[in-house]
Protein backbone atom coordinates (compact mmCIF):
# COMPACT_ATOMS: atom_id res chain seq x y z
CA UNK A 1 0.00 0.00 0.00
CA UNK A 2 1.17 3.74 -0.88
CA UNK A 3 0.66 6.62 1.32
CA UNK A 4 0.01 9.99 -1.09
CA UNK A 5 1.38 13.96 -0.46
CA UNK A 6 3.15 16.05 -2.57
CA UNK A 7 6.75 15.27 -1.04
CA UNK A 8 9.69 12.54 -3.06
CA UNK A 9 11.39 12.44 0.74
CA UNK A 10 10.16 10.57 3.92
CA UNK A 11 11.21 12.21 7.61
CA UNK A 12 12.44 8.60 8.86
CA UNK A 13 12.89 9.31 12.83
CA UNK A 14 14.80 6.61 14.54
CA UNK A 15 14.69 7.92 18.64
CA UNK A 16 17.80 5.80 19.83
CA UNK A 17 19.03 6.78 23.56
CA UNK A 18 21.37 5.16 25.72
CA UNK A 19 21.83 1.88 26.90
CA UNK A 20 22.80 1.57 30.69
CA UNK A 21 24.98 -1.42 30.18
CA UNK A 22 28.65 -1.61 29.22
CA UNK A 23 30.08 0.98 28.12
CA UNK A 24 30.66 -1.05 24.57
CA UNK A 25 27.94 -2.94 24.10
CA UNK A 26 24.73 -2.32 21.79
CA UNK A 27 21.59 -4.20 23.34
CA UNK A 28 18.54 -4.87 21.71
CA UNK A 29 16.98 -5.67 25.64
CA UNK A 30 14.78 -3.17 26.94
CA UNK A 31 16.56 -0.74 29.69
CA UNK A 32 13.76 0.32 32.57
CA UNK A 33 14.19 4.29 32.60
CA UNK A 34 15.98 4.17 29.16
CA UNK A 35 13.66 5.30 26.20
CA UNK A 36 13.24 2.25 23.23
CA UNK A 37 13.53 3.46 19.57
CA UNK A 38 10.70 5.60 18.25
CA UNK A 39 10.08 5.37 14.61
CA UNK A 40 7.51 8.23 12.99
CA UNK A 41 7.28 9.78 9.77
CA UNK A 42 6.63 13.30 10.81
CA UNK A 43 7.21 14.45 14.33
CA UNK A 44 3.77 16.21 13.97
CA UNK A 45 1.08 16.49 16.22
CA UNK A 46 -1.52 15.93 15.67
CA UNK A 47 -0.11 12.92 13.65
CA UNK A 48 -1.92 12.09 10.40
CA UNK A 49 -1.36 10.05 7.77
CA UNK A 50 -1.27 12.72 4.93
CA UNK A 51 2.23 13.81 6.41
CA UNK A 52 3.52 10.49 4.96
CA UNK A 53 5.47 11.76 1.41
CA UNK A 54 4.18 11.16 -1.61
CA UNK A 55 5.08 8.12 -3.56
CA UNK A 56 6.35 6.50 -0.72
CA UNK A 57 5.25 3.35 1.05
CA UNK A 58 3.97 2.58 3.99
CA UNK A 59 7.07 -0.11 4.48
CA UNK A 60 10.35 -0.49 4.25
CA UNK A 61 12.85 -2.33 5.27
CA UNK A 62 16.60 -0.30 7.41
CA UNK A 63 20.38 -1.03 8.33
CA UNK A 64 22.37 0.29 11.02
CA UNK A 65 25.26 -0.12 12.55
CA UNK A 66 27.58 1.24 15.21
CA UNK A 67 30.79 1.95 14.45
CA UNK A 68 34.21 1.93 16.74
CA UNK A 69 37.71 1.98 15.91
CA UNK A 70 37.24 0.82 12.76
CA UNK A 71 34.68 -2.60 13.47
CA UNK A 72 31.28 -2.10 12.76
CA UNK A 73 28.17 -3.80 15.49
CA UNK A 74 24.90 -4.62 13.35
CA UNK A 75 22.21 -2.39 15.21
CA UNK A 76 19.59 -3.44 13.13
CA UNK A 77 20.16 -6.26 10.55
CA UNK A 78 17.16 -5.35 7.72
CA UNK A 79 14.68 -4.53 10.45
CA UNK A 80 11.49 -4.45 8.49
CA UNK A 81 9.51 -1.25 9.54
CA UNK A 82 5.80 -0.93 9.02
CA UNK A 83 3.17 2.25 8.95
CA UNK A 84 0.66 1.04 12.12
CA UNK A 85 -2.54 3.30 12.67
CA UNK A 86 -0.67 6.73 13.12
CA UNK A 87 3.37 5.49 13.70
CA UNK A 88 6.00 3.38 11.98
CA UNK A 89 7.06 0.47 14.13
CA UNK A 90 8.98 -2.43 13.72
CA UNK A 91 9.05 -4.41 17.24
CA UNK A 92 8.11 -7.65 17.24
CA UNK A 93 9.07 -11.32 18.22
CA UNK A 94 11.97 -11.38 16.08
CA UNK A 95 13.06 -7.79 16.40
CA UNK A 96 14.11 -5.90 19.32
CA UNK A 97 14.30 -2.37 20.63
CA UNK A 98 17.67 -0.48 19.76
CA UNK A 99 19.45 1.97 21.67
CA UNK A 100 22.58 4.13 21.12
CA UNK A 101 25.83 3.21 22.89
CA UNK A 102 27.81 6.59 23.35
CA UNK A 103 31.28 4.93 23.22
CA UNK A 104 30.11 4.16 19.46
CA UNK A 105 32.78 6.37 17.08
CA UNK A 106 29.37 6.43 14.60
CA UNK A 107 26.60 5.09 13.40
CA UNK A 108 25.60 3.99 9.64
CA UNK A 109 22.20 3.85 8.12
CA UNK A 110 20.79 2.26 4.89
CA UNK A 111 16.97 1.94 4.06
CA UNK A 112 15.41 0.48 0.74
CA UNK A 113 11.51 0.48 0.25
CA UNK A 114 9.13 -1.40 0.19
CA UNK A 115 10.27 -4.07 2.22
CA UNK A 116 9.95 -6.94 -0.89
CA UNK A 117 12.10 -5.11 -3.46
CA UNK A 118 14.90 -5.20 -0.82
CA UNK A 119 17.03 -8.46 -1.89
CA UNK A 120 20.21 -8.01 0.41
CA UNK A 121 20.83 -5.25 2.42
CA UNK A 122 23.72 -5.12 4.44
CA UNK A 123 26.95 -2.39 5.67
CA UNK A 124 28.51 -2.21 2.58
CA UNK A 125 25.58 -2.72 0.18
CA UNK A 126 21.85 -2.51 -1.02
CA UNK A 127 20.30 -4.61 -3.32
CA UNK A 128 16.60 -3.60 -4.53
CA UNK A 129 14.54 -5.29 -7.57
CA UNK A 130 13.31 -3.21 -10.11
CA UNK A 131 10.74 -3.80 -13.40
CA UNK A 132 9.46 -1.73 -15.46
CA UNK A 133 5.50 -0.86 -14.38
CA UNK A 134 2.93 2.04 -14.36
CA UNK A 135 2.01 2.31 -10.29
CA UNK A 136 5.49 3.24 -8.49
CA UNK A 137 8.59 3.46 -8.37
CA UNK A 138 11.10 1.25 -5.53
CA UNK A 139 13.10 4.07 -3.05
CA UNK A 140 16.41 4.23 -1.83
CA UNK A 141 17.93 6.20 1.15
CA UNK A 142 21.08 8.36 0.72
CA UNK A 143 23.44 6.40 3.29
CA UNK A 144 23.49 8.33 6.66
CA UNK A 145 26.15 8.69 8.71
CA UNK A 146 26.63 10.26 12.28
CA UNK A 147 29.36 11.06 13.88
CA UNK A 148 30.13 10.71 18.07
CA UNK A 149 29.75 14.01 19.08
CA UNK A 150 27.42 15.78 16.19
CA UNK A 151 24.27 17.06 16.97
CA UNK A 152 22.40 14.54 15.43
CA UNK A 153 24.35 11.80 17.74
CA UNK A 154 21.27 10.62 19.62
CA UNK A 155 18.95 12.21 18.31
CA UNK A 156 16.11 11.73 15.52
CA UNK A 157 17.37 10.33 12.25
CA UNK A 158 15.93 11.46 9.21
CA UNK A 159 16.57 9.12 6.07
CA UNK A 160 16.06 11.09 3.03
CA UNK A 161 14.63 9.05 0.22
CA UNK A 162 14.97 8.63 -3.37
CA UNK A 163 13.83 7.07 -6.61
CA UNK A 164 15.47 3.74 -8.33
CA UNK A 165 13.90 3.98 -10.71
CA UNK A 166 13.07 6.50 -13.82
CA UNK A 167 10.47 7.97 -15.24
CA UNK A 168 8.97 7.84 -18.57
CA UNK A 169 5.83 9.95 -20.35
CA UNK A 170 4.62 11.45 -23.72
CA UNK A 171 3.32 14.86 -24.66
CA UNK A 172 2.03 16.69 -27.95
CA UNK A 173 2.36 19.54 -29.46
CA UNK A 174 -0.06 19.83 -32.56
CA UNK A 175 0.32 21.82 -35.61
CA UNK A 176 -3.47 23.77 -36.43
CA UNK A 177 -6.44 25.37 -34.95
CA UNK A 178 -8.99 22.31 -34.70
CA UNK A 179 -9.23 20.09 -31.84
CA UNK A 180 -6.91 17.08 -31.46
CA UNK A 181 -7.82 13.59 -30.15
CA UNK A 182 -4.38 11.32 -30.08
CA UNK A 183 -5.10 7.72 -29.04
CA UNK A 184 -3.44 4.42 -29.45
CA UNK A 185 -0.32 5.64 -28.04
CA UNK A 186 2.74 3.47 -28.02
CA UNK A 187 6.48 3.22 -28.10
CA UNK A 188 8.45 0.63 -29.00
CA UNK A 189 12.07 -0.05 -28.80
CA UNK A 190 13.22 -1.75 -31.75
CA UNK A 191 15.01 -4.59 -29.87
CA UNK A 192 14.26 -5.74 -26.23
CA UNK A 193 15.36 -3.88 -23.51
CA UNK A 194 16.03 -4.22 -19.63
CA UNK A 195 12.30 -5.06 -18.26
CA UNK A 196 13.71 -6.47 -14.69
CA UNK A 197 16.58 -5.92 -13.16
CA UNK A 198 18.85 -5.54 -9.89
CA UNK A 199 19.93 -2.44 -8.77
CA UNK A 200 22.99 -2.68 -6.52
CA UNK A 201 24.09 0.44 -4.05
CA UNK A 202 27.59 -0.09 -2.83
CA UNK A 203 28.61 2.20 0.39
CA UNK A 204 31.89 4.22 0.66
CA UNK A 205 31.84 5.18 4.29
CA UNK A 206 35.25 6.32 4.35
CA UNK A 207 34.17 9.86 4.46
CA UNK A 208 31.89 11.84 7.00
CA UNK A 209 29.58 12.40 4.08
CA UNK A 210 29.01 8.69 2.41
CA UNK A 211 28.61 7.77 -1.17
CA UNK A 212 26.68 5.31 -3.04
CA UNK A 213 27.85 3.98 -6.11
CA UNK A 214 24.71 2.08 -8.44
CA UNK A 215 25.18 -0.95 -10.68
CA UNK A 216 22.28 -2.65 -12.63
CA UNK A 217 22.42 -5.94 -13.50
CA UNK A 218 19.74 -6.99 -16.22
CA UNK A 219 17.69 -9.88 -15.22
CA UNK A 220 15.14 -10.15 -18.10
CA UNK A 221 14.43 -8.03 -21.36
CA UNK A 222 11.20 -7.11 -23.29
CA UNK A 223 10.54 -5.43 -26.76
CA UNK A 224 6.65 -4.49 -25.78
CA UNK A 225 5.25 -1.29 -26.34
CA UNK A 226 4.94 1.26 -23.73
CA UNK A 227 1.02 2.09 -24.01
CA UNK A 228 -0.21 5.96 -23.34
CA UNK A 229 -3.35 7.40 -22.11
CA UNK A 230 -5.36 9.44 -24.75
CA UNK A 231 -4.37 13.01 -25.03
CA UNK A 232 -6.57 15.81 -26.02
CA UNK A 233 -5.33 19.15 -27.73
CA UNK A 234 -8.23 21.87 -27.41
CA UNK A 235 -8.46 24.15 -30.88
CA UNK A 236 -7.29 26.61 -28.50
CA UNK A 237 -4.16 25.35 -27.85
CA UNK A 238 -1.70 26.29 -30.31
CA UNK A 239 1.78 25.83 -28.67
CA UNK A 240 1.37 24.02 -25.57
CA UNK A 241 2.67 20.17 -25.11
CA UNK A 242 -0.41 18.33 -23.11
CA UNK A 243 0.94 15.40 -21.13
CA UNK A 244 -0.66 11.82 -21.00
CA UNK A 245 -1.68 11.02 -17.79
CA UNK A 246 0.27 7.31 -18.21
CA UNK A 247 3.73 7.42 -16.87
CA UNK A 248 6.30 4.41 -16.82
CA UNK A 249 8.82 3.91 -14.29
CA UNK A 250 11.70 2.23 -15.80
CA UNK A 251 14.60 0.47 -15.31
CA UNK A 252 17.80 2.89 -15.34
CA UNK A 253 19.74 2.25 -18.79
CA UNK A 254 20.17 -0.87 -19.10
CA UNK A 255 20.71 -2.91 -22.19
CA UNK A 256 18.41 0.07 -23.58
CA UNK A 257 17.87 0.62 -27.64
CA UNK A 258 18.35 4.08 -28.76
CA UNK A 259 16.17 3.45 -31.93
CA UNK A 260 12.63 3.97 -31.31
CA UNK A 261 8.87 3.43 -33.10
CA UNK A 262 6.23 5.75 -31.85
CA UNK A 263 2.55 4.79 -33.32
CA UNK A 264 -0.48 6.87 -32.50
CA UNK A 265 -4.02 7.55 -33.53
CA UNK A 266 -4.92 11.31 -34.97
CA UNK A 267 -8.44 12.10 -34.60
CA UNK A 268 -9.17 8.49 -35.84
CA UNK A 269 -5.66 8.33 -38.74
CA UNK A 270 -3.18 5.50 -38.06
CA UNK A 271 0.20 7.63 -38.21
CA UNK A 272 4.27 6.17 -36.62
CA UNK A 273 7.44 7.36 -36.99
CA UNK A 274 10.94 6.07 -35.99
CA UNK A 275 13.06 8.58 -33.99
CA UNK A 276 16.34 8.15 -31.87
CA UNK A 277 16.25 7.88 -27.87
CA UNK A 278 19.20 9.54 -27.34
CA UNK A 279 18.59 10.10 -23.40
CA UNK A 280 20.55 7.86 -20.70
CA UNK A 281 17.52 6.80 -17.78
CA UNK A 282 18.78 7.84 -14.72
CA UNK A 283 17.54 7.20 -11.20
CA UNK A 284 15.02 9.30 -10.48
CA UNK A 285 14.75 11.26 -13.27
CA UNK A 286 11.88 12.10 -15.30
CA UNK A 287 11.78 12.22 -19.33
CA UNK A 288 8.81 13.48 -21.24
CA UNK A 289 8.96 12.63 -25.00
CA UNK A 290 7.27 15.33 -26.65
CA UNK A 291 5.73 15.11 -30.33
CA UNK A 292 4.49 17.39 -32.79
CA UNK A 293 1.53 16.16 -34.29
CA UNK A 294 0.32 17.34 -38.33
CA UNK A 295 -1.19 16.35 -41.24
CA UNK A 296 2.31 15.13 -42.79
CA UNK A 297 3.18 13.01 -39.79
CA UNK A 298 4.58 12.67 -36.19
CA UNK A 299 8.08 14.04 -35.07
CA UNK A 300 10.06 14.00 -32.04
CA UNK A 301 11.00 17.63 -30.94
CA UNK A 302 11.85 17.84 -27.52
CA UNK A 303 12.96 15.55 -24.25
CA UNK A 304 12.14 17.23 -21.43
CA UNK A 305 14.65 15.96 -18.95
CA UNK A 306 14.04 16.53 -15.10
CA UNK A 307 15.96 15.75 -11.80
CA UNK A 308 13.92 14.00 -9.03
CA UNK A 309 10.46 13.17 -10.23
CA UNK A 310 9.05 15.06 -7.23
CA UNK A 311 11.25 17.35 -4.97
CA UNK A 312 11.85 18.91 -1.59
CA UNK A 313 14.73 20.15 0.04
CA UNK A 314 13.23 20.99 3.65
CA UNK A 315 13.59 18.16 5.68
CA UNK A 316 16.92 19.10 7.87
CA UNK A 317 18.49 15.63 9.38
CA UNK A 318 17.64 15.77 13.37
CA UNK A 319 15.06 18.13 12.65
CA UNK A 320 11.71 18.02 12.02
CA UNK A 321 9.27 17.87 9.34
CA UNK A 322 7.53 20.16 7.27
CA UNK A 323 5.11 19.87 4.12
CA UNK A 324 5.24 23.53 3.33
CA UNK A 325 6.20 24.38 -0.18
CA UNK A 326 6.30 20.89 -1.38
CA UNK A 327 5.17 20.61 -5.34
CA UNK A 328 5.23 17.50 -7.42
Amino acid sequence: MKLYHTITLLSLSLLLLVSCKEADDISGDDVPGYSPVMVSAAPVSPFTRGYVANGMYDNFKVFAAAEKDGAQTVAMNGYEVNFVADDWSYVNDSQHLVYWNPNADSYLFTAGAPIDAVTDINATSMTLSLKNNTSGSVMAAEPLKIMNGSDDFGKRVNLRFAYAHSRVCVAFKKEGTKDMTISDIKLTPDAAIASKATLRYSYDWSTDTPTATQQVNTTETSAEAFSFEDVTIPASNTSDAVTSATYYYCVPDATNTNQWQVSLKCNGDTKQASFVNSETWQSGKNYIYVFSISEQGTKLINVITQDNFFDCNDIESGGEFSNKGMTE
